[in-house]
């Protein structure tokens, strides 16, 4: 140890405080190149499109799953008039098999 232990302290406070200083003056320098807003869209951005790749990737690997999806949303969302085409399509069918019988 040395004679003066305040100095000592003085000198790691003011070389600790240095140091606090240059992280400030580079977190301001980087904040200056490209402020906060710009970074959250950069990285909002980033993800959406990794999020579209990997959603490509998948799709592609499921090819059928998707088609066959699709089609059964199709057919439920015109069931109503399928129903109607059907009934009209098989009903003179079971009025003729009724009137034979």
């Amino acid at each position: 140890m040395s004679d003066n232990p305040l100095r000592e302290a003085r000198a790691r406070r003011d070389e600790a405080w240095a140091r606090v200083q240059g992280e400030v003056s580079a977190l301001r320098t980087g904040l200056a190149e490209r402020p906060i807003p710009t970074r959250i869209k950069e990285a909002a951005m980033d993800r959406v499109l990794d999020t579209v790749d990997e959603a490509k990737a998948v799709a592609k690997d499921n090819i059928p799953v998707i088609g066959g999806t699709l089609a059964l949303l199709a057919a439920w969302f015109f069931r109503r008039p399928l129903i109607a085409l059907l009934k009209n399509r098989f009903a003179p069918a079971a009025e003729v098999d009724e009137d034979e019988a």
